[in-house]
């Protein structure tokens, strides 16, 4: 298409050339161009808790094969049912209710909320994490409700579909015989993308890693869903051994990082503290040997020896004693490969005139413009030096003219070492050492095997090798999350591809580095591996029973990691041996709180008719940020929920509003107020109110409409 539009601008005839122009906007409606997949194919999934009734589509929970089967008849504990079309033909059969679960298509209205599975606290501070054992789709269509628009990072490990029968779509494992696994694959994951994209703040960034077997097609995806964003592959080595595959024994993998373009970087390095550090692209050039290094002490540059700072020394910089260690030197030529030189900068090639007796850089001239050729005589006893390398290239200056003279008249700009074969100097610039160091887009570090900080560790703080296969090294994710909420404190975090729960261990660590307050939602649903599963199936054992769900990702892995990493005991009860990298005895734990739950669902009648009170609060204590403990239901009769420590208050009585309002104007922190009425014009009233920096909404019409238009024909 890019050379048809080519070809369409050079027609002539204006008239012609709109109605082309309009005919192909036409065609770019019906007809995609780049990545084409088959993305109607639909997904489904099994709601447990939502109660049977004739009409519903639902699955058998003893069959395997996921067949769709629709409620013509409830009799008691016995449902009558039929095949659906395109499932087995339309025989009807008689199935116990105990064994049927409603199934939605993904894009159908569901009600979510989840259910209190216990939780573990550590710290009387920070906010609460939470675990979520569910299916993901359905929790990012609950977290819209929570957190559109506030995430600042999510980071996910999802299935890299090699074929192995790892993860499955419609009930079904994908494997390497599925023609269709990698249309499948891109609909799985697209569904989830786009609804992740309206979760993340406007700075938020999104970490995705991926191996060789989606990397190109998940790369054109991410395009088309986050056209205006940068994308910057990331190489990190997890297996320096390499693996046995054919041809090449691979040893990396790769995380992109899709990060909004606003014109600066989001991308934060690792400090610097008192390493030394280049100049980037101005400091590159790999002609150049005379490439400068930032000096640790006095002024030296390029071997020449160091000056004395001994005390009582005469102080010659341009900067206090005590800040030395924040200054270093930097060449005053640019020095790459783009951009450094003369017909490219024209304005920033000039003579600087130094006083070689004085050894002192004195004054700055004009630009030379191009064509004129540079004078190397002194004036008046100042010899002028020239942007110029050793190939005898014009390069030019790093600043024009105006800056260079403002720096020379601070003293920051000093002579380095001397060119004896062409009679010239090496000029610096004494500038503040930077706070961080860039990333490079190739990691390469012992922390980042996935063998010892992945599957040991997660041997280490469990006592079992069988838990999950491939976990990510807790270090390789930590410096992921680092690279975007380093200097975040307060950072919410979110992993829909939770695994093992590496991630809320990662963000656990960045915080007792720093003593920051970040916080992670974790998304696991308890899927049981196919061999498992099969022998549970054989023995009796189907979905929802508690001998079939204790064998899940969640129950096996995800939750006894959190909850170990934090308590610093194995489920079995016994302290975890060892250390951490850092020194910390993993028996100490970590202060952290955080809290489980189970995604259910909800009938809207009953919330419309306000009898789930119970069931949606956990959603507004996570909404408010978690803080402290979650509250209690109020007793019956009583006309509000002041939660205070937590930050939200919630009107149950529209009458008793003016107590209400007096009531939450003597608490600090309150953040967040839900009103319940069926009134938009007492809403409006009430809400007019209350303080402005509070967020308000209107209980339970908000929640209802949330799930009714977050449906994918809206998405």
């Amino acid at each position: 298409m890019a050379r048809v539009d080519e070809l369409t601008g050079q027609i002539q005839d204006g008239r012609l050339r709109r109605e082309l122009e309009a005919a192909i906007s036409e065609l770019r409606k019906r007809q995609r161009f780049g990545l084409v997949f088959e993305d109607h194919v639909p997904e489904l999934a099994a709601l447990h808790g939502l109660p049977l009734s004739e009409g519903s589509m639902v699955q058998d929970r003893r069959d395997q094969t996921g067949r769709l089967l629709r409620i013509t008849a409830l009799n008691g504990r016995d449902a009558q049912v039929e095949s659906l079309v395109g499932s087995g033909g339309s025989a009807k059969e008689t199935v116990k209710t105990r064994d049927l679960l409603v199934v939605k298509r993904f894009g159908d209205p569901i009600y979510p909320v989840l259910r209190p599975l216990g939780e573990v606290r550590r710290s009387a501070t920070r906010p609460t994490h939470a675990v979520i054992n569910g299916e993901n789709y359905h929790t990012l269509q609950l977290l819209l409700y929570l957190y559109r628009g506030q995430v600042d990072c999510i980071y996910i490990d999802p299935p890299y579909n090699t074929g192995a029968r790892d993860w499955k779509y419609n009930n079904r494992y994908v494997d390497a015989k599925d023609e269709w696994r990698h249309s499948k694959w891109l609909s799985m994951m697209e569904r989830r993308l786009r609804l992740s994209k309206r979760l993340l703040r406007q700075d938020g960034v999104l970490i995705v890693t991926v191996d060789e077997h989606e990397v190109h097609h998940l790369g054109m995806l991410l395009e088309r869903i986050f056209p205006d964003y940068l994308r910057h592959m990331v190489t990190i080595v997890i297996n320096p051994k390499g693996t046995g595959k054919l041809n090449f024994a691979r040893v990396d993998e790769y995380a992109i990082f899709c990060v909004p373009n606003r014109g600066a970087s989001i991308i934060e390095g690792t400090p610097t503290e008192d390493e030394v550090e280049d100049e980037g692209s101005n400091a590159s050039d790999p002609d150049d040997e005379e490439l400068l290094l930032a000096t640790k002490a006095g002024g030296a540059d390029d071997g020449d020896e160091e000056s004395s700072e001994e005390e009582g020394a005469e102080w010659s910089y341009p900067f206090p004693r005590e800040e030395r260690e924040q200054w270093e030197l930097r060449h005053a030529r640019r020095r790459g490969a783009e951009s450094s030189y003369r017909r490219q900068r024209p304005n920033q090639f000039y003579p600087i005139f130094v006083d070689v007796e004085a050894q002192r850089v004195v004054k700055v001239g004009d630009s030379l413009p191009l064509g004129e050729t540079p004078s190397f005589k002194p004036v008046r006893g100042l010899l002028p030096i020239w942007p110029i390398d050793d190939q005898n290239h014009d390069r030019c200056w790093r600043f024009v003219p105006e800056t260079m003279r403002k720096l020379v008249a601070e003293n920051r700009v000093v002579l380095g070492r001397k060119n004896r074969k062409r009679n010239t100097w090496t000029l610096n610039i004494w500038e503040r050492r930077p706070a961080f160091r860039k990333l490079k887009t190739v990691w390469w570090d012992t922390a980042y095997d996935a063998g010892t900080h992945g599957t040991s560790l997660l041997y280490h703080l469990l006592g079992r090798r069988d838990v999950f296969p491939f976990p990510k090294s807790v270090y390789a994710v930590r410096d992921s999350l680092a690279a975007v909420v380093r200097s975040r404190p307060n950072a919410l975090i979110l992993d829909f591809f939770a695994g093992s729960g590496t991630t809320l261990h990662a963000t656990a660590l960045l915080n007792a580095a720093d003593g920051g307050n970040r916080r992670c939602v974790l998304v696991s649903n308890n899927e049981v591996s196919e061999k498992t599963a099969k022998r549970l199936y054989k023995e009796g054992n189907y979905p929802g029973d508690s001998t079939f769900e204790k064998n899940g990702v969640f129950e096996q892995a995800t939750r006894p990691r959190c909850e170990a990493v934090i308590s610093g005991r194995r489920p079995d009860g016994k302290p975890i041996p060892g250390v951490d990298r850092d020194g910390r005895p993993f028996a100490a734990g970590l202060e952290e709180n955080v809290a489980f739950f189970r995604l259910d669902y909800l009938d809207p009648d009953s919330v419309e008719l306000g009898d789930q009170f119970e069931a949606i609060l956990p959603l507004l204590w996570l909404g408010a940020g978690g803080r402290e403990a979650q509250p209690k239901s109020p007793s019956e009769g009583v006309p509000w929920l002041i939660a205070g420590a937590q930050g939200f208050a919630v009107l149950l009585r529209e009458s008793r509003f003016g107590a209400f309002r007096g009531a939450i104007a003597e608490e600090r922190g309150i953040t967040h107020v839900h009103l319940v009425t069926d009134s938009e014009e007492a809403f409006a009233d009430m809400r007019s109110e209350l303080p402005g920096n509070t967020r308000v909404s209107m209980l339970y019409r908000d929640y209802l409409r949330s799930f009714r238009i977050n449906t994918e024909r809206n998405l």
